[in-house]
């Protein structure tokens, strides 16, 4: 039984690794390609660890390019998750047909998990290169760094889509920071990989990523910017730097979503809403209801 139950979770952790990190997730053949991605990716507990929630979050992007589909006059439109009963797609409706189907409905809509059609945004949100700022301080260890660096990887793979440029930058104390960027068509799996496997350790700055967000826009010609400030703790911007980080937004017109990983800390005081358009809070939502949302805004 023993023997069965390890072929078991080895089997498990095969398939774990090739949808995180592999080039085809959806092929799972023994091949020498694969057999090498195995054997690099075992040597570090990080990518291992990064792996249970990247193949589940890859899957989510798939997923959600399935799902976009022709509305109207031949426009594209995509899915995404919410109450907004106006935007709500008819399957979801039906719902309420039934008395028996009428609780399941009423529980999406408080959740906000019922599908709806994705809300037309300004063409600059969402639509130019990304940037991740990845708090990777001490307190973040563990779960939490796997999880966010899971999410920047996601975010590399939809850039990768839409021939964007992608910058994830690592961050921990003041002036303590790596940028590595991705430029489209110049990068590779393992490019990608030693990434992941990097953290700062430290304590907590938000300016230094801030100010590094804004030299990528100004030196390396990053386009109506998408930034993503993912972090778990809290640090108050100077008055000043607050507003002139918003003079900044206007003139390069570039949003900055925030995700707050308060998970065992629920109702925690944090300072992200002093410079972000947009907070998802990982004690309010699950990790994969916040990263299908990250997507279908995305694409």
């Amino acid at each position: 039984m023993l023997s069965i139950w390890r072929g078991f979770s080895k089997a498990e952790e095969v398939q774990s690794i090739i949808a995180a990190w592999g080039d085809d997730p959806g092929n799972m053949e023994c091949c020498e390609h694969n057999a090498a991605l195995l054997e690099l990716v075992r040597k570090s507990d990080t990518l291992k660890h990064v792996a249970n929630y990247l193949g589940r979050f890859r899957e989510i992007f798939a997923q959600s390019k399935r799902n976009a589909f022709a509305y109207g006059r031949g426009e594209t439109y995509a899915l995404e998750l919410g109450n907004n009963l106006t935007r709500t797609i008819s399957s979801e409706m039906a719902l309420l047909a039934t008395p028996e189907t009428i609780p399941l409905f009423l529980q999406k809509y408080q959740r906000k998990q019922l599908k709806q059609y994705q809300r037309r945004e300004p063409i600059y949100k969402g639509a130019g290169d990304i940037i991740c700022c990845l708090d990777e301080s001490d307190s973040t260890k563990g779960d939490a760094a796997a999880w966010g660096k899971a999410v920047a990887m996601t975010l590399l793979d939809i850039a990768a889509d839409g021939n964007r440029k992608f910058a994830l930058i690592h961050f921990s104390s003041k002036d303590k920071f790596q940028t590595d960027l991705f430029l489209p068509g110049e990068w590779t799996g393992a490019d990608r990989m030693r990434a992941a496997d990097i953290f700062m350790n430290g304590g907590t700055d938000f300016e230094t990523p801030l100010q590094e967000a804004l030299r990528l826009m100004e030196q390396a010609s990053f386009e109506q910017a998408d930034i993503v400030f993912i972090t778990d703790g809290q640090c108050e911007l100077p008055e000043e730097y607050l507003k002139q980080l918003q003079k900044e937004q206007t003139a390069w017109k570039f949003t900055i979503t925030g995700i707050l990983l308060d998970m065992n800390n629920p109702g925690m005081e944090f300072s992200l809403e002093r410079f972000c358009q947009d907070i998802y809070r990982t004690s309010e939502l699950l990790g994969a209801d916040i990263v299908t949302e990250l997507v279908t805004a995305r694409q």
